[in-house]
């Protein structure tokens, strides 16, 4: 996860945040499994996934691709309290915890979720990794 941050702080090129645009999957394909993307819409009020890695829809035996980012987890879980944040603040946020959203108490996992702008510097999308660890 640190390769993708220092990848996200690259692209910045002087600016705040590093344009949607400049996300080449070339250049993240060892973790191209591990990364999820997330489409902003309506001012920072809706989140829907746009892309989910092949090691994270296996450890969540689930594709959301598509699916709005509130209807993926249950009614009292922070996670759109957290996108909200990266998109009105223009902050990477760092997460973890365990996966007891999908009855996977055993697992824990690790994220960082990173704004990404359009060219008038409006947040558009982030761009998330995850990683995941058993207990056991």
């Amino acid at each position: 996860m640190k390769d993708v941050l220092a990848h996200w702080e690259s692209l910045k090129d002087g600016a705040d945040l590093p344009k949607a645009s400049r996300i080449d999957p070339f250049d993240l394909r060892p973790h191209l499994g591990d990364l999820f993307m997330v489409r902003v819409g309506n001012q920072g009020q809706d989140f829907t996934y746009s892309l989910i890695g092949t090691r994270i829809t296996g450890v969540l035996d689930r594709d959301t691709t598509g699916q709005r980012v509130e209807d993926t987890f249950p009614e009292d879980h922070p996670i759109l309290s957290i996108y909200r944040l990266i998109h009105d603040r223009r902050i990477p946020v760092r997460t973890h915890g365990q996966l007891s959203w999908v009855h996977k108490d055993y697992k824990r996992f690790e994220s960082v979720m990173m704004p990404l702008v359009d060219d008038e510097g409006t947040v558009i999308k982030v761009l998330g990794a995850a990683v995941y660890f058993s207990d056991a």
